[in-house]
C-alpha cells in the first residue's frame, strides 16, 4: 500500500516537475549551450569554445565590480532603513496606518516609472534637489547627478527608495510575531531599549533577515529597469552592470553568444554570493 501511495504522489507531481523543467531547466540549458556557440560572421551556428568569453574578458572585472557596488550599495542600506521603519511602526502612535501606507507606496510603483521620477528629481535645470539646494544657498551651480562621477550613486539611491518597502514589510510582519512576554521580562530585569533591541528583537529576526537579504540581493543584482530608464548604462560605463551588458549584447550588438556568456557570469556570481550567505548564517546559528 505504501508503494502504491508513493507512486500516486510521484505521478501527481510529474506534470508540475515537467512544467518546471520546461520553464527553468530548458532555458538555462540553452543559455549554457549558446555561450559556447558563434552567432556572427563565419562562426554563426558553430561551436567556438571560450571565444565569447575572450571577447568580453576585458570588460568583466569593471562590470562585475560595478554590479557588486550597485547590489550591496542598494541592499544593505535598504535592509537597515526597512528595519528602522519597521521598529518605529511597531509602536502605537497617532497616524500609524497612514505612515505604514506611505512606507509601502514606493513598492507599488513600476520600476520604469521609478526611473522616470528620479530622473526628473535629478534634473540639473528643474530637478527638485538642485532647486532646493540653490534656495538654501548650499550650491550656486547645478549638480550633475547623472554625470559620470555621480551616476552610480544616484541610481543606487533610487534603488534604495524602491527596495526599502520590501524589507519594511518583512520586518514589520516579523516584529508582530515576537512574544510581548519577552520584552516585559526584559523590562523587569532592567534592560534599556538598546539592550532589548540587540538581545530580543534582532535574534528573533535572524530568519527573516536571511531570507530578505537573499531575495533582495538576487532582485537587485538582476534589476535592469531603473538603470536603463535613468542612465542607459552610461555615462560611458559608469552604471553598466551585468544586466545592462546582457541587454546591449543581445539587442544592440545582436550577439546571443556574448549575451549568454554574460548570463553565465551572472549566474556564477549569484551562486557564489548565495553560498557565502548561507555559510555565514550557518556559522551564526552555530
Amino acid at each position: 500500500m505504501k508503494a502504491i501511495h508513493r507512486k500516486r504522489i510521484i505521478l501527481s507531481l510529474l506534470p508540475l516537475a515537467l512544467m518546471l523543467l520546461f520553464i527553468y531547466a530548458y532555458p538555462l540549458l540553452r543559455v549554457c549551450v549558446s555561450a559556447f556557440m558563434g552567432f556572427t560572421g563565419s562562426s554563426a551556428g558553430k561551436f567556438v569554445g571560450l571565444k565569447n568569453f575572450q571577447i568580453i574578458q576585458s570588460d568583466i572585472p569593471k562590470t562585475v565590480a560595478t554590479t557588486l557596488i550597485w547590489t550591496f550599495g542598494s541592499v544593505l542600506p535598504a535592509m537597515v532603513l526597512g528595519l528602522a521603519l519597521a521598529v518605529l511602526c511597531s509602536r502605537d502612535f497617532r497616524g500609524k496606518r497612514a505612515v505604514v501606507s506611505i512606507n509601502l507606496l514606493p513598492y507599488a510603483i513600476p520600476l520604469i516609472i521609478v526611473a522616470s521620477c528620479w530622473r526628473f528629481v535629478y534634473n540639473p535645470d528643474f530637478g527638485i534637489i538642485n532647486i532646493f539646494l540653490k534656495k538654501i544657498g548650499v550650491i550656486t551651480d547645478s549638480i550633475s547627478f547623472l554625470g559620470y562621477k555621480n551616476a552610480l550613486l544616484s541610481v543606487i539611491v533610487a534603488r534604495i527608495w524602491r527596495a526599502t518597502p520590501f524589507a519594511f514589510m518583512n520586518y514589520y510582519s516579523a516584529l508582530t510575531t515576537i512574544p510581548a512576554e519577552q520584552y516585559e521580562a526584559a523590562c523587569v530585569d532592567g534592560a534599556n531599549p538598546v539592550q532589548r533591541f540587540f538581545r530580543i528583537t534582532l535574534p528573533n529576526l535572524k530568519t527573516i533577515t536571511a531570507s530578505t537579504l537573499i531575495v533582495l540581493t538576487v532582485w537587485t543584482f538582476l534589476v535592469f529597469d531603473i538603470i536603463y530608464g535613468m542612465t542607459g548604462g552610461g555615462p560611458v560605463d559608469a552604471t553598466k552592470t551585468i544586466s545592462m551588458r546582457i541587454y546591449q549584447e543581445m539587442f544592440s550588438m545582436k550577439n546571443l553568444g556574448t549575451a549568454s556568456a554574460w548570463s553565465l557570469i551572472a549566474i556564477a556570481v549569484l551562486v557564489t554570493i548565495t553560498i557565502l550567505y548561507w555559510k555565514f548564517m550557518d556559522k551564526e546559528d552555530a
